[in-house]
């Protein structure tokens, strides 16, 4: 489903915001292709202005936003989108009065069916998202809007892996979920890097993400103030907390 290999992700010193007064002030990060990086952080510290700004649908003043040295910069989100860039935003953006088959289906018609060579069939791709969500095949024709939660967050993922991104950013996957779902979720998401997908998982708790990624930043005030290994921040927990003000996530 998804492209031979993961792209990686650059951002260079990256300034962005919704007025005068930048929301990112020159962050830089790397993603390598095929591994998981997690962006944690308290409300307001800029993590879904990021992954606004690289799918484009926020301008940058400064820096650059590049996927295997190729710039992003000034391309329409659908463009970025059809070259393996997919971004699930936190509010999921599902149509909840279509069904399941509906909502994939039209993010295939967008997405799956206009990524140039080696176009996919529409039955394997179903099947290769039902092996990897099996209850949105039991769902399949019931409305998006009453799903649970956690299956509209499975079906939210599902609709940009019909894309066969080359890298997937997440906004929150497990924001609001019961932990047993947020488990499964991310159990799908450690297979996807395994086959090489490229994930910058954008999160609220922290050491779920942490836990789960190659490596992880810690965003404060629109800066990276910490960044490194699973094994070296789940060390600094005491200064993970400090820099998010929570006790633990």
């Amino acid at each position: 489903m998804h492209r031979t290999g993961g792209g990686t992700l650059s951002v260079r010193g990256l300034s962005v915001g919704y007025g005068p007064i930048p929301v990112l002030d020159g962050l830089s990060l790397d993603v390598p292709a095929g591994h998981a990086l997690a962006l944690v952080g308290p409300n307001g510290a800029g993590k879904s202005t990021l992954a606004r700004a690289i799918s484009g649908l926020l301008r940058p003043s400064r820096g650059d936003i590049l996927v295997d040295g190729a710039s992003l910069l000034g391309r329409a989100p659908a463009m970025i989108a059809r070259g393996g860039v997919l971004h699930v935003p936190e509010t999921r953006d599902i149509f909840g009065d279509m069904t399941v088959r509906e909502n994939l289906r039209v993010a295939y018609d967008n997405l799956g069916a206009q990524t140039g060579d080696g176009k996919q069939e529409l039955g394997a791709a179903f099947d290769r998202i039902h092996a990897l969500f099996p209850i949105l095949k039991e769902r399949t024709g019931q409305l998006a809007g009453n799903l649970s939660g956690g299956q509209q967050q499975m079906l939210a993922i599902a609709r940009a892996l019909l894309g066969r991104p080359r890298v997937l950013v997440l906004d929150e996957p497990s924001l609001g979920l019961a932990r047993i779902v947020v488990a499964d979720i991310y159990r799908t998401l450690a297979r996807l890097r395994e086959e090489g997908l490229t994930i910058l998982l954008i999160e609220q708790a922290a050491t779920t993400a942490i836990g789960f990624a190659d490596r992880s930043a810690v965003l404060v005030g629109g800066r990276i103030v910490l960044q490194g290994d699973r094994d070296e921040l789940l060390a600094s927990g005491e200064i993970v907390r400090h820099y998010l003000g929570i006790s633990h996530a």
